[in-house]
C-alpha cells in the first residue's frame, strides 16, 4: 500500500505536538510494517523550514530530517505536478500540488488531519484515526 502523508503529520511528530503526537506517532509505526509512506521534496523543505525556526537549531533540523529520510520515501514535484495544481479548481495551491504528487505516485491514500484541505482529491484521504481503523480491520 502506497501512503502519501501530509506535512501536518510530520510536524505533529517532529515538534512533539501534544495536541495530535499521539495519532500521528501511531501512523507513522507503519512505516516498518509492509507500507510504503511518502512525502512530497515540497514537504521536506517545509519541514525543515518550520523544525529549524521553532528549534533554533540548524543542526537538531538536520538530524530530524535524516532520521525522517530513514523511514519515508520522497516523492519529487516535477514541472507537470506543478502545471496541473496551477491548472487545476483547487483553492489552496499548496495543498494542489501536494494532491498532484500522490497521484503521480499512484498513492491509495492520503493521510492528513485537515482533510477539508483536500475534499476534491481523487485520491482516497483519510485522517489518522480513520488510517488506524483501517489498517486494523
Amino acid at each position: 500500500m502506497i501512503v502519501f502523508i501530509d506535512t501536518n503529520l510530520i510536524l505533529d511528530v517532529m515538534l512533539e505536538n501534544s495536541d495530535f503526537y499521539e495519532e500521528s506517532n501511531a501512523v507513522l509505526e507503519y512505516c516498518d510494517k509492509g507500507y510504503d509512506f511518502y512525502i512530497s521534496a515540497a514537504s521536506c523543505t517545509d519541514i525543515y523550514y518550520i523544525v529549524k525556526r521553532a528549534t533554533h537549531d540548524t543542526d537538531v533540523a538536520k538530524q530530524i530530517m535524516n532520521n525522517l529520510l530513514k523511514t519515508v520515501y520522497v516523492a519529487g514535484v516535477d514541472e507537470m505536478c506543478i502545471r496541473r495544481a496551477l491548472d487545476s479548481e483547487w483553492n489552496d495551491f499548496e495543498d494542489s500540488v501536494q494532491h498532484e504528487v500522490a497521484q503521480q505516485i499512484k498513492a491509495d491514500c492520503i493521510v492528513t488531519r485537515n482533510e477539508s484541505d483536500f475534499r476534491n482529491s481523487s485520491v482516497r484521504v483519510m485522517t489518522p484515526a480513520e488510517f488506524l481503523n483501517f489498517i486494523k480491520s
